[in-house]
């Protein structure tokens, strides 16, 4: 069966180039297209168009950064140029409204449409241990079920379009705020003079030994921001999006405002583009222990 991968990002390259390192016929795109040079080199077919990417594609993966991006590659002309009967499968954090609109427009199209989204950071995609959770129609999930696991582990939320969507968006919700917890619980003991590394390696080895911990503990202490696995530009919109649910299903979820402004107060320093863990050093400001 031909495939078809459109968004060849950090995370979209390591994933696409799982598929073909398993090899399957790939058909990649992207809108840089030097960016799949890489992958044409591996035995990629590279695409023009997204309407040429998924022509006589049986599943159509899109990984693509948010909402906008998504809509913009997989228009109403493009969906049609795909096979009647063709699964669409978006592995990209987006709103739960469009997960729905999406699916119902794939449906009267003639298309189908999964939920995909991931868990993990660029090595990850590469290494194929990603988290990927997946909601949908059962029998689709079940033809794309052997395509996914080059990229890493399956997890199944049901037979909702937004399932995983909404998954996905309380994940990245409870890192975000683990960072916040982090850079303020490392200001604290630093403040109080307590070697924070000492501290990090305590907890992130007994009662916080999780691999979520332990990785962005390092990079805050490490204060490697410009290595970016996930910008915290790319957090604020996933924060924000996890309050538009939180308003949609009527959850209170205070926290979530917090950490929001949190990233939003980072990309009007200029720190967007620079990993999500940079926000402790807006909190090591605002705990005194540095300047600007």
């Amino acid at each position: 069966m031909k495939l078809a991968f459109l968004g060849i990002g950090q995370m979209g390259m390591g994933m696409a180039a799982r598929l073909v390192q398993a090899g399957l016929d790939v058909c990649v795109y992207n809108r840089t297209i030097e960016k799949c040079d890489p992958l044409k080199a591996m035995g990629a077919h590279v695409a023009a168009t997204p309407a040429e990417a998924v022509a006589d594609a049986g599943i159509v993966f899109t990984m693509l950064s948010d909402d906008a991006a998504l809509l913009a590659t997989m228009g109403r002309d493009t969906v049609k140029k795909m096979p009647s009967g063709a699964i669409h499968v978006s592995m990209s954090t987006i709103s739960a409204t469009l997960a729905e609109q999406m699916a119902h427009s794939h449906a009267k199209q003639g298309r189908a449409w999964l939920a995909c989204p991931v868990f993990g950071r660029p090595d990850a995609a590469a290494a194929g241990l990603l988290r990927l959770c997946i909601s949908g129609n059962r029998e689709h999930k079940e033809k794309v079920k052997p395509y996914l696991s080059p990229m890493g582990e399956v997890w199944d939320f049901g037979e909702s379009p937004s399932g995983a969507n909404v998954v996905k968006l309380a994940g990245n919700f409870m890192i975000g705020s683990i960072v916040e917890l982090l850079s303020e619980a490392f200001s604290l003991v630093e403040n109080s003079g307590v070697d924070r590394r000492e501290f990090s390696r305590f907890i992130s080895s007994t009662m916080f030994a999780a691999p979520v911990v332990q990785t962005y503990s390092q990079l805050i202490l490490d204060g490697n921001f410009d290595n970016a696995g996930f910008t915290a530009r790319l957090a604020a919109k996933d924060l924000g999006l996890v309050r538009d649910a939180a308003r949609q299903s009527l959850t209170p979820m205070p926290i979530a405002a917090i950490v929001e402004d949190r990233f939003l107060s980072a990309i009007a320093r200029g720190w967007g583009e620079k990993d999500m863990s940079v926000i402790s050093q807006a909190q090591r400001r605002d705990a005194g222990l540095t300047e600007d």
